[in-house]
């Protein structure tokens, strides 16, 4: 069975893991991912302003290390040049998707004509659109991946539903049961401390709740799993991360955690 880990971040100098902010070196993930039997991972860029050559480092380690590693380019999508800037990215940084935390918490912007010449720059490139959304916002994206079938949309950490009262028996899944019959978008089973009630038990219960509602709901197929290292690193080790899935999510059949741990992935980002 081929692991992909779908969401890593990759710096040096990760701030907010002070005093521990070096825990997201290459060359420490690399490691891990030896220890974890981990056989590639998509980096995530950290574009800030404790780190605003993330795109750069992580095209470069990408490059260095094609076999191991595939790198995301960080695009705002507010930004008036974004969607040049997504057609660029994959001749400029190699990339296999634009990753983006929008800084709005309303993304209804995001549909507004004006705005049509970022998705057709997505479907001209053929890159995956990764997003941070928030339950309140699934709406506009399912209204998205429905007008442009071409584009891949990926929502990151299980669609973020616990912060917004989102509990994992509920069926419609907070409103991504629209999405039922749309097979250009995913979730990444990522950061499971941000669905658990208990983040430092390696078992983790209420986030294998979550991860089977989705099961239930998308299909494995739809589903992909990522770590969030390094700030999962905060309560588990990277082993114990990839077991989640591998070992202690029992109620998956093995050709469900198949896809879910690398199968999606390789597909989705083609890699």
């Amino acid at each position: 069975m081929s692991i992909i880990d779908a969401h890593v971040h990759v710096l040096d100098d990760y701030q907010p893991m002070t005093p521990f902010q070096d825990m997201g070196r290459v060359d420490r993930l690399l490691h891990w991912m030896d220890d974890a039997a981990v056989d590639k991972a998509v980096m995530l860029p950290v574009v800030t302003d404790f780190s605003p050559g993330n795109n750069e480092e992580c095209s470069r380690w990408a490059r260095d290390n094609p076999d191991r590693l595939a790198a995301m380019t960080d695009v705002p999508l507010d930004a008036p040049d974004a969607a040049e800037r997504v057609m660029a990215a994959r001749a400029q940084y190699g990339s296999v998707a634009i990753s983006c935390y929008p800084r709005t918490p309303d993304l209804a912007w995001m549909t507004a004509s004006e705005h049509d010449a970022i998705w057709i720059a997505f479907q001209a490139s053929g890159l995956v659109c990764n997003l941070q959304v928030t339950p309140p916002n699934y709406r506009h994206i399912i209204e998205l991946a429905q007008r442009y079938r071409q584009v891949r949309f990926v929502l990151n950490h299980f669609g973020l539903p616990k912060g917004a009262g989102i509990a994992p028996e509920d069926v419609a899944s907070g409103g991504l049961d629209e999405a039922r019959l749309l097979d250009n978008l995913f979730v990444k089973v990522s950061a499971y401390y941000s669905v658990a009630d208990t983040p430092w038990d390696h078992r983790c219960p209420t986030a294998l709740a979550y991860l089977y509602r989705l099961r239930d709901l998308l299909g494995a197929e739809r589903l992909m799993f990522g770590s969030d290292w390094p700030p999962a690193g905060r309560q588990l080790t990277y082993r114990q991360i990839v077991e989640i899935v591998r070992t202690e999510a029992t109620e998956l059949t093995e050709a469900e955690k198949a896809a879910i741990l690398g199968e999606t992935a390789a597909r989705v980002y083609g890699i």
